[in-house]
């Protein structure tokens, strides 16, 4: 029997035992309270048919030990006392050191909260900095340079507003994302989808954002179908694609093809950049992982280092998966995402 708030349990038996009367467990009570022994062959309660000794290590008491004893037998011996009590020290002690890995597992993961906490609110703020600094510079200038700038200088303040919200609302959509994917609130809207039609809105979407690379779909017209959420699956190519540009030169090339097989449809997001250092490799789809390329920040989230992980979890979500090789082709790095093909339409 162990200590539960302010009474005791009991914790493990054999025979398996339900519960115990109330005399017996005001003997169990009585060894625990005072770290005595109780109950049959003692001189507190000899009359209860229970025999309880304290689990006692340094100076916490955890709980007691009860043997039940048949009416009329003989007292227990010094030799079974002795055993008794030495069965008793070594549960307590094992007890102590289940409770203590117990401690260090809780204390371990309180850490590694907080210290997920305090990377996402540093990259938050540094990663939300520039664009709101950017944002504030052109707003002001509009504000107080407006009737002395020519349109043309007013609509590229403007566009870099828009440019720069535009990114902050691809941060904040990652942050949202990662959220729902940590707590299991991630929902999906499976339907019939055509992978071909997602790779090129994304493409799309890439070279609006000013994305230099060049482009290569090599995706046959007969793609089979597969079955996803269509806002989901576009979110992680469009992921992995941002963080294939943000990797790579504007020289480079990015090519997007597919690999079918009969329970799945890969799709191969290729580049020809520098490739991923092995030290970063394992780590790639964790969450705030970030990357230096030429000398610049590039982690596939929008600046938190978020998008890979974000991937990830929404292809694991559709029961696919996401992979990496780098160097691909004797250079840069290839993301293989795996979407079942499930039955056919």
């Amino acid at each position: 029997m162990l200590a539960r708030g302010d009474d005791l349990d009991v914790t493990a038996s054999w025979p398996p035992e339900d519960a115990l009367d109330a005399a017996a467990m005001t003997a169990a009570r009585w060894a625990f309270s005072h770290v005595e022994p109780a109950g049959a062959d003692t001189a507190t309660l000899p009359i209860i048919p229970w025999f309880f000794v304290p689990l006692r290590i340094g100076d916490k008491t955890l709980g007691v030990v009860g043997v039940a004893k048949e009416k009329g037998a003989a007292p227990l011996d010094s030799e079974a006392r002795a055993l008794l009590d030495t069965l008793a020290e070594q549960t307590a002690a094992a007890l102590d050191r289940a409770s203590l890995a117990r401690e260090m597992v809780s204390a371990r993961s309180a850490t590694e909260t907080e210290r997920v906490r305090n990377t996402l609110l540093a990259s938050i703020s540094h990663d939300f900095r520039t664009p709101l600094s950017s944002i504030l510079g052109s707003a002001t200038s509009l504000i107080e340079y407006g009737d002395r700038l020519d349109e043309a200088a007013k609509r590229d303040l403007l566009g870099g507003i828009k440019a720069e919200a535009e990114g902050l609302d691809e941060m904040v959509r990652n942050l949202l994302a990662i959220t729902r994917i940590d707590s299991g609130a991630l929902e999906l809207r499976p339907d019939w989808i055509d992978l071909s039609e997602i790779v090129e809105r994304v493409v799309s979407a890439a070279r609006r954002r000013g994305a230099a690379q060049a482009f290569t779909v090599d995706l046959p017209h007969d793609l089979p179908l597969v079955r996803a959420d269509a806002t989901l699956a576009e979110r992680a190519i469009s992921n992995v694609v941002a963080n294939a540009v943000a990797h790579t030169p504007s020289d480079a090339r990015v090519t997007i093809a597919t690999a079918v097989s009969a329970d799945h449809v890969a799709l191969h997001v290729t580049d020809d950049g520098s490739g991923i250092s092995p030290d970063v490799l394992p780590h790639i789809f964790d969450k705030f992982v970030k990357g230096r390329v030429d000398g610049s920040r590039a982690d596939g989230g929008q600046g938190t280092g978020l998008g890979l992980a974000i991937a990830k979890g929404i292809m694991d979500a559709h029961g696919g998966s996401i992979a990496v090789e780098s160097p691909a082709n004797g250079r840069g790095a290839r993301f293989i995402l795996r979407f079942p093909r499930g039955a056919a339409p």
